[in-house]
């Protein structure tokens, strides 16, 4: 049971450290030749993660697979973040990169479905989706220039700016919530489809599809909605995500518990929108790239530890299902409402919203 956890949750994991060694690689590679190396190792490792029907073998493949994700998440927004220097021109654009991922997963879901009635290891086949894909990165990527070493200068710049570090600290426990609470869904649908009796592996498929499809619609709309909300923006994805629990945890067939994953992975795409272009606004723009990485890491160590989080949980009440979990995701998704409330109240204007000010004022 601990391994399949692992090779559930072992890519979240794996990118914690290829997340912050993106960062550094920023600084002396091109971030499209990252994106595309990351993406052949991605391509690679999940096609021939079914070839060998062997528990290690297939850890490994999913080390690989945790690796270039890593890589892939973080580059792909630094990327859009020094392409696109307006706020809410950036959020539109990541909004929209996420809505292409998630509307792929809700692709990739369905057909995943089908290929697991037949065999565990046909599900593999999805992956070949990655092989475009990295056609269309070396047509369509700009190729811009590494970051370089920071000079004296831009150190001296960030140490004088500090103060950010608390607002980053604050985002940065709410992104580890935020993915701690949806994981628990987001690997466990079999469990509770099972548990309900809703079907069989074709209805768990379906209802990770409908969540990418609701994630795909709300990061489509994402930045007009941060463009007036701004920071208040994640109050109402907690709220979403405590409603889609509540919906969940009273659902008495496929059809609401469908509604209910379908808010849920809205949600959350809403949510993953939020934090990583929040990322970059809270912090000078010397610190984007490494802020960047950070949030990556620990979006990944929040959704690796919800698995254990749930095995805990489900020890202390004496379960092996997920519905009686619900209810502490419930209380944990209102709890992040409501600090986020209280955080949108005390904000002030952020350090990189100062220095744009100094710059056009000098």
């Amino acid at each position: 049971m601990l391994q399949i956890i692992f090779i559930l949750s072992e890519p979240s994991f794996i990118m914690l450290f290829s997340a912050m060694l993106c960062g550094k690689l920023m600084q002396n590679l091109s971030k499209k030749r990252i994106l595309i190396g990351a993406m052949i190792l991605f391509a690679v490792s999940a096609i021939l993660g079914g070839t060998v029907a062997n528990v290690y073998y297939v850890l490994a493949m999913r080390i690989l697979v945790g690796i270039s994700m890593g890589f892939v998440n973080a580059a792909a927004m630094a990327l859009i973040a020094e392409v696109y220097v307006d706020e809410d021109k950036r959020g539109t654009i990541m909004g929209i990169f996420n809505a292409t991922m998630a509307g792929t997963g809700a692709v990739i879901s369905l057909i995943a479905g089908v290929f697991a009635v037949r065999s565990w290891n046909e599900v593999f086949k999805v992956y070949w989706i990655a092989v475009p894909v990295i056609v269309m990165m070396f047509i369509f990527l700009p190729m811009t220039p590494p970051e370089g070493s920071q000079t004296e200068e831009d150190r001296a710049k960030a140490q004088g700016k500090n103060p950010y570090l608390s607002r980053q600290f604050m985002l940065m426990v709410s992104c580890f919530a935020y993915n701690l609470i949806y994981a628990v869904i987001y690997y466990q649908v079999s469990v509770l489809v099972a548990e309900q009796g809703y079907g069989n592996e074709s209805v768990a498929a379906l209802l990770s599809t409908v969540g990418t499809v609701g994630s795909c619609i709300l990061c489509i709309l994402f930045g007009t909605l941060y463009s007036k909300l701004k920071r208040a923006t994640i109050i109402f994805g907690y709220v979403g995500l405590c409603l889609s629990y509540l919906l969940l945890y009273l659902a008495s067939g496929p059809v609401m518990a469908g509604i209910a994953c379908t808010l849920c992975g809205a949600s959350y795409g809403y949510g993953f929108s939020y934090f990583f272009l929040r990322c970059t606004v809270v912090v000078p723009k010397e610190r984007v790239s490494s802020s960047i990485s950070m949030t990556t890491a620990i979006g990944g160590l929040g959704m690796f530890l919800s698995t254990y989080a749930c095995t805990v949980l489900q020890k202390l009440l004496g379960t092996t299902g997920i519905l009686k979990l619900l209810p502490a995701a419930i209380a944990a998704s209102g709890i992040g409402a409501v600090l986020s409330i209280i955080c949108t109240i005390m904000d002030k204007k952020n350090p990189s919203d100062l220095s744009m000010q100094e710059e056009q004022n000098n």
